[in-house]
């Protein structure tokens, strides 16, 4: 009868390789971000010889509001909100940690 053996990679390892792949995936993200605001500018560029319609003002428009602020806005209540939720993870995992070495 077959017998598997499991692998047993040290922590630190482990640790190294989770580091090597969130620089990665982070990396990948921000080429990605960075081929996509390319690809905007050449776009802009591209289109800014070309008169724009003249398109009637709608009463209460956001237009006149400060379009980064409007960006802003939903990016930094997800960080909150993502800040909110790592505390209470560690809080939460220090808990049960707390409780399996007792």
């Amino acid at each position: 009868m077959p017998t598997s053996k499991s692998k047993t990679v040290p922590v630190n390892q482990m640790i190294e390789l989770a580091e090597k792949m969130r620089e990665q995936l982070v990396e990948s993200v921000r080429k990605g971000q960075q081929l996509a605001v390319d690809a905007a500018k050449t776009w802009v560029d591209a289109t800014s010889a070309v008169a724009p319609p003249n398109l009637p003002k709608l009463p209460g428009s956001l237009y006149p509001l400060q379009l980064a602020t409007v960006t802003t806005f939903p990016f930094n209540l997800a960080a909150d909100l993502l800040d909110t939720q790592r505390k209470f993870a560690v809080q939460l995992t220090s808990v049960l940690v707390a409780a399996k070495s007792a």
